[in-house]
């Protein structure tokens, strides 16, 4: 059995903005919040190994943790957020496209058809929908396979702590529960809000082949002491 618990980070330091592939800082006080959370948790269930999105947001609160309560950590860049191209870190007051003829105006209507669909539109020079969903869905079963060839030799569950971003958990969701991931639905109404976390469980019942199944125990918890 894999355990596998889905963190994302705090809120960060910054103005209202896409962040995709922007680097931005976490906000200090919310980030040590939730680090004084997971250290308490350590303490009841804990975790045999931290994963993190490469980007300081998600990455600062991971080492913390992992040097603090000893644990193994591993940053894999497959679990980063949608790149948004040239939206991306621009405050939403500051939009323009200097080499464009866009205006401000013109961007706003370009990000509500983007909001409204996803799958159809893709922002300039960013990551389109499908291929944002076949990167994090292709590394999270790699992730599992590999956890499950780990645990071929010594049986026992192993619990996973992966601190990465809201689109990317929306999208492992998405898979797990078999919900429509190009549904504008899944961002409008599925809230996963900054420092909450979400679990899924995985299992192979059957011995004689590799099939597994996996079970959403909730959605979008907000870790103890951040209530």
């Amino acid at each position: 059995m894999i355990e596998i618990s889905l963190l994302r980070h705090v809120k960060v330091n910054g103005p209202p903005a896409l962040y995709g592939h922007t680097d931005i800082a976490p906000q200090v006080v919310q980030n040590k919040s939730l680090l004084t959370a997971l250290v308490n948790s350590q303490q009841l269930t804990p975790y045999d190994l931290v994963i993190s999105s490469p980007l300081q947001r998600c990455q600062l609160l991971a080492e913390q943790f992992s040097k603090t309560c000893q644990i193994p950590l591993t940053c894999l860049s497959d679990f980063k957020e949608m790149n948004f191209g040239d939206f991306d870190g621009v405050a939403f007051d500051d939009l323009n496209f200097d080499d464009s003829s866009q205006s401000n105006s013109q961007g706003w209507q370009l990000l509500e058809k983007f909001w409204h669909a996803p799958d159809d539109i893709t922002l300039p020079k960013g990551e389109p929908l499908a291929l944002f969903h076949h990167r994090i869905i292709t590394a999270w079963l790699e992730l599992i396979a590999q956890q499950f060839s780990n645990l071929s030799s010594n049986k026992k569950p192993i619990k996973i702590l992966l601190v990465t971003h809201g689109g990317v958990i929306r999208m492992i969701l998405s898979h797990v529960l078999q919900l429509d991931w190009q549904s504008a639905t899944l961002q409008q109404h599925l809230q996963i809000a900054n420092g909450s976390c979400s679990q899924i469980t995985i299992t192979r019942p059957f011995s004689e082949n590799n099939k597994t199944h996996s079970v959403v125990n909730y959605i979008g918890l907000p870790m103890p002491s951040t209530i």
